[in-house]
């Protein structure tokens, strides 16, 4: 069976009102920085696919205009004019969209993002339980690693909205 992933762009909310016990919270935490790390893996996935989908058809359309006006066909006017229009559209869609900037965005706050969680993951130890000293740790832990997250979040965020106003403040 196929399954099919539906691209949202509205990014994962951490669920805290779930939660019964402050053992609960880093899984809960855990398993929100995975699924923002794959929305953020999935978007810059699309971004490329356009980014280099456009490119290509710019490319091969352009390419074929001399080739097309040089034959002779009916209804020659009218397909170079679609040609024409094509390219127009699909280089307007590529400045407008500006998929190659923020595959980039995208792929460096999900690399930030893998970063960080496997860094708390390395630096926490499974605990039991029972055991409240730890416990606590792996919460305040778990905590750190969400406000961490939210940074990074933030910061593309900003970046994402400030290069919508200001096209010469892309990310490099």
């Amino acid at each position: 069976m196929i399954k099919v992933k539906i691209l949202s762009f509205i990014g994962p909310k951490l669920s805290i009102d779930r939660l019964k016990s402050d053992v609960e919270f880093p899984g809960a935490v855990e398993d929100y920085v995975l699924r923002v790390r794959d929305f953020y893996d999935s978007r810059a996935r699309w971004h490329r696919r356009l980014y280099r989908l456009s490119t290509v058809l710019v490319i091969l359309i352009g390419a074929s205009l001399p080739l097309a006006a040089s034959l002779d066909y009916p209804h020659k006017a009218l397909w170079l004019g679609i040609l024409g229009v094509a390219v127009a559209a699909i280089t307007a869609l590529r400045s407008f969209y500006h998929w190659d900037q923020f595959w980039v965005l995208l792929r460096t706050t999900e690399t930030s993002i893998t970063r960080a969680y496997l860094e708390w993951k390395a630096s926490t130890q499974e605990v039991s339980d029972s055991d409240p000293g730890a416990v606590a740790a792996r919460k305040k832990s778990a905590g750190d690693l969400v406000d961490r997250i939210f940074n990074i979040r933030g910061n593309e965020a900003e970046t994402f909205f400030r290069a919508l106003t200001d096209r010469r403040d892309w990310p490099r």
